[in-house]
């Protein structure tokens, strides 16, 4: 049977060429098309480190003048603040906490093997990381009063209450870092209603794309003193058509929001391990 099935299309194909042309063109289109619906996606990194001296900071102003021979609250806030000094070593005990809308938030389990993998790579001269906890933070923290002026907390509190249950879990240095995203839908110029038609095949007629982005900070809980920053971004674009369109953006940024905290860790990996062989050179 199937050798007569198979010499049935020989003899078809003799008789007509330009129609099996045809078929085999809509066959090389459909696959086109389907390759054209794999995510595809670009970004970008990068991490800096600080470990300058406060005091050597504030000592090439000691000479100025200052009007009226009074410093302004500016001045002394400026200099309050600039008055910190690096006290980074390792091993250490390294906070993990993921921000989310202004809360602690848990860890996905791609997150913490990236993290597990992260610290490998890095050695046991490194240390360990630790999650914050939530619970902890929250146990630990207490909100400033509400007055009149300041009816809403800040949001800068957050970091307040990372560094207070830290604290409470006996944490050297705590890694935050948030992850958010913009996405945004295109219709394309070639639609018609919600499909796109091409060589006698629809297809979604909009186009989905969402950019991840990855912010991280590693602070001295007991300073304050920032050590270092690290950056992340990832892309992703993806077709859909109207009707499902929603659930796919939805689905589209919350997977390439994973993808962007991945991404991030090797740069904070790279941002860290610059920081112990600064330590190592000293």
């Amino acid at each position: 049977m199937a050798q007569e099935m198979n010499n049935k299309r020989h003899a078809e194909r003799r008789q007509d060429p330009k129609k099996h042309s045809k078929i085999m063109k809509k066959t090389f289109i459909r696959l086109s098309l389907i390759a054209s619906l794999v995510l595809a996606t670009i970004g970008c990194q990068s991490h800096s480190v600080q470990t300058t001296s406060g005091r050597q900071y504030l000592n090439k102003y000691e000479g100025l003048d200052l009007p009226n021979g009074e410093a302004a609250s500016i001045d002394e806030e400026v200099r309050e603040i600039a008055n910190v000094e690096p006290t980074l070593r390792f091993p250490a005990r390294i906070g993990l906490a993921k921000l989310y809308n202004g809360r602690i938030s848990n860890l996905t389990a791609e997150e913490v093997e990236g993290w597990e993998k992260a610290k490998e790579e890095m050695g046991a001269e490194f240390g360990e990381f630790i999650p914050v906890s939530s619970m902890i933070a929250e146990l630990a923290y207490t909100a400033p009063k509400r007055t009149k002026d300041t009816p809403i907390v800040k949001s800068s509190e957050i970091f307040r209450k990372v560094r207070l249950g830290a604290a409470r879990q006996h944490i050297d240095y705590v890694l935050l870092y948030e992850v958010f995203s913009d996405t945004k839908t295109t219709k394309l110029a070639s639609s018609v209603a919600n499909w796109t038609i091409i060589g006698g095949y629809f297809i979604p007629s909009r186009k989905i794309q969402t950019t991840g982005h990855a912010n991280a900070l590693l602070l001295d809980v007991r300073s304050g003193y920032p050590y270092g920053t690290a950056t992340a971004s990832l892309t992703a674009d993806e077709l859909s058509a109207w009707h499902n369109n929603r659930d796919k953006s939805r689905n589209l940024a919350d997977k390439n929001q994973i993808a962007t905290s991945l991404k991030l860790i090797p740069e904070a990996r790279k941002m860290m391990e610059k920081l112990m062989q600064n330590l190592n050179e000293a």
